[in-house]
């Protein structure tokens, strides 16, 4: 059988790049060749020991043939092959590998194909490599570990931009990404998105708009006995939003908030709680008004009713006994005997 040079070659610059990879702490998973779909592998980067849990893959291509007379490493590229590296997950850098020099040189792709365009040289059908980007340790300390830093940041800001699309499937997947990707979910950025569309016309978008904004805004409440710097400051952050919310925007808030409980630790209640608190007189105004709205589902009403007596229910029953304003009388009823009725059902 044979085993052709070009075999013994590619897994020469393997071996090269898994030595340096493993010369900086670092470890590198290969991509069996049964598997490859275009990535040679993936570096797991490590420092100090520990895993940073973040990833770059490895697009590796060995031999002398890429590297021309200024030593300078050439690699022709089609359409196909670059939006398949420009849409990966991770940051994929491109290793060059000279057996003949035993060395080699690396570009993060997406960073290099970004550079043309801002310089409208396209279509990009090469990517060159000077041979002072020297793939080695001190490589990966630095660019390739700030590519992967960046990367983080990067994707955030992709779908930040999302959230500003025209479209609003994109604006829904843009903040729905923001707000449960581990590295946005924590972000004041995901929470001035969320209070961004609480208005938005689609309504799916406005509930999740809503959903996040709540979370971020119940922070406080939910996490007061182990509250951290960072979380500290979101929900500070979150609480000057919502000092803001206009009456429409608390209305549209309370519009998905008909389900919700105030009974128990971590109840939906607490994120109205906080959200419509730091509104004041706004807040009130709009809850009188929907408690008072017969056209209103009966269980927004109630939420309203409750909030304006704080969710307290020795001040409900004492306003429900001293009751005059007849518009609140099937509101209170439906508070105070639903259960009976509901059994009775």
């Amino acid at each position: 059988m044979r085993y052709p040079a070009t075999q013994t070659t590619a897994k020469e610059g393997d071996i090269f790049v898994q030595k340096i990879v493993n010369g900086h702490g670092s470890v590198f998973h290969p991509v069996h060749q049964e598997n490859d779909l275009g990535i040679d592998g993936f570096i797991e980067l490590v420092k100090s020991e520990e895993s940073t849990s973040r990833l770059v893959a490895a697009q590796i291509k060995s031999g002398d043939s890429y590297f021309n007379s200024e030593d300078e490493f050439v690699l022709y590229v089609d359409e196909r092959h670059l939006n398949y590296w420009l849409n990966f997950t991770v940051p994929v850098v491109l290793i060059g590998y000279s057996p003949r020099r035993h060395t080699a040189v690396w570009t993060c792709i997406r960073q290099y194909v970004q550079f043309e365009r801002d310089f409208y040289r396209e279509p990009v059908t090469k990517i060159r490599i000077p041979a002072h980007c020297k793939f080695d340790v001190e490589a990966l300390s630095t660019g390739i570990s700030h590519i992967a830093i960046f990367a983080d940041a990067s994707l955030t800001m992709d779908f930040v931009d999302m959230c500003l699309s025209d479209d609003a499937q994109t604006r829904y997947e843009g903040l729905t990404s923001l707000g449960n990707l581990p590295h946005s979910q924590n972000r004041k950025i995901t929470c001035l998105m969320a209070r961004r569309l609480l208005m938005d016309a689609d309504v799916k978008t406005a509930k999740s708009a809503v959903h996040f904004f709540g979370f971020y805004a119940a922070l406080n409440v939910r996490t007061w006995a182990t509250v951290g710097p960072q979380q500290l400051q979101q929900c500070q952050f979150a609480f000057k939003l919502c000092e803001d919310l206009t009456e429409e925007e608390i209305s549209r808030v309370l519009e998905f908030y008909d389900d919700a409980s105030f009974d128990g630790l971590l109840c939906r209640g607490d994120e109205l709680i906080a959200m419509i608190a730091p509104t004041r007189h706004r807040g009130r105004v709009v809850l009188n008004t929907t408690a008072r709205d017969p056209n209103k589902p009966i269980e927004r009403r109630a939420n309203a009713l409750r909030l304006l007596y704080g969710v307290d229910e020795a001040n409900l029953r004492k306003a429900y006994k001293e009751l005059s304003d007849e518009s609140l009388h099937d509101v209170f009823d439906w508070i105070f005997f639903r259960g009976r009725h509901e059994a009775h059902d």
